[in-house]
């Protein structure tokens, strides 16, 4: 059996560690080994159907190249260029990440303050997103009339994944299924 064969079934999580999992299907058990696990959320006991995804909007943040904009003018209206910020991040997304995700980073101590600091000012850094999130802000900082500069990382060449069972998750770059009874 592979992976792939477990989608759409329902799953019942019996055990949680920091590399595997353990599934009930029916009166039969698998553990699915995680490799480069980035994310999870995952909850023992959680009862829901299995699903695999290759692309999903949990997905971008490891998927594409994380682009950094920084502020070269200020929008005539901050709270509105703020309210479509959060409009884009929360349509990208889905909902499944938040405006704050992208412009706080606790190791340059760039925090929300910060980030209004500097849509008031009209200098500093904006936020630091993955490449289709970064194409929709230029979009939003065009229509508020505000200069901007983008740098971007490598090429990324990453696949990672996301395994599904009901609200629990774990994104990771490989999962191995095993039979275990």
């Amino acid at each position: 059996m592979i992976i792939n064969d477990l989608q759409n079934k329902l799953v019942l999580i019996e055990k949680i560690q920091a590399t595997f999992l353990t599934l009930k299907i029916g009166e039969k058990f698998y553990r699915i080994d995680f490799f480069d696990k980035q994310e999870f959320k995952l909850k023992k006991g959680t009862l829901g159907h299995f699903n695999i995804y290759e692309k999903h909007p949990l997905l971008i943040n490891f998927n594409e190249n994380i682009l950094t904009t920084y502020l070269n003018s200020k929008p005539a209206d901050s709270q509105s260029f703020v309210k479509d910020l959060e409009n884009v991040i929360n349509t990208a997304t889905e909902g499944y990440r938040s405006l704050k995700i992208y412009i706080e980073d606790r190791l340059t101590n760039f925090t929300e303050k910060t980030f209004q600091a500097n849509i008031k000012s009209g200098f500093g850094k904006l936020l630091e997103a993955p490449f289709s999130i970064t194409q929709k802000v230029l979009e939003i900082c065009t229509k508020h009339n505000i200069e901007t500069i983008t740098f971007g990382g490598s090429l990324k060449e990453d696949n990672y994944k996301l395994i599904c069972i009901a609200n629990s998750y774990v994104i990771a770059k490989e999962f191995e299924l095993h039979s275990l009874i």
